[in-house]
């Protein structure tokens, strides 16, 4: 998929701790660097409850509920508000999320959210985008302190 080509941050979340100390995190690092922010949620059946009595339009809601919630309530904690979009994407995460990032300034992630797995303290997820990303990554953990970082400075919030 072509995305734009303008300046803007991509944000992975999943309700974590994690993934909404990046989101607020992204919001500033884009309000310091004239950003706009793309705000993405993937989802997929997870359990057998989901597959058997979720319907893919259930969850598809689900997410754009959360996805307005967590952004309403990130933008209420930000004395400037950039200009958001909120994407929910049926898919694994880390495909969706790198292809929403090409052409991004930053691809912005927390530091592990629900999956359990901690390749080096990070998740799958993270370590799989840290690796192949074509735009720079900024991993933050709950507290919204830069874990990692790679490609060009950013300015503005890093680190923060």
């Amino acid at each position: 998929m072509n995305h734009h080509q303008e300046q803007r941050i991509v944000v992975g979340i999943d309700g974590s701790p994690e993934s909404l100390a990046a989101l607020r995190w992204a919001l500033r690092e884009a309000v310091a660097t004239s950003c706009s922010v793309e705000v993405v949620h993937c989802w997929l059946p997870h359990t057998i409850t989901d597959v058997v009595f979720g319907s893919a339009e259930e969850l598809h809601r689900g997410s754009i509920c959360m996805l307005q919630n967590e952004i309403q309530a990130a933008l209420a904690e930000t004395p400037e508000a950039p200009e958001v979009r909120q994407t929910s994407e049926h898919g694994r995460a880390v495909p969706v999320l790198l292809d929403r990032a090409t052409g991004a300034r930053l691809l912005v992630l927390g530091s592990h959210g629900h999956t359990g797995v901690h390749r080096t303290g990070l998740g799958h997820v993270v370590a799989a985008c840290l690796r192949h990303a074509t735009c720079p990554v900024v991993v933050v953990d709950h507290a919204a302190t830069v874990l990692e970082h790679t490609g060009r400075a950013v300015a503005g919030s890093w680190p923060r």
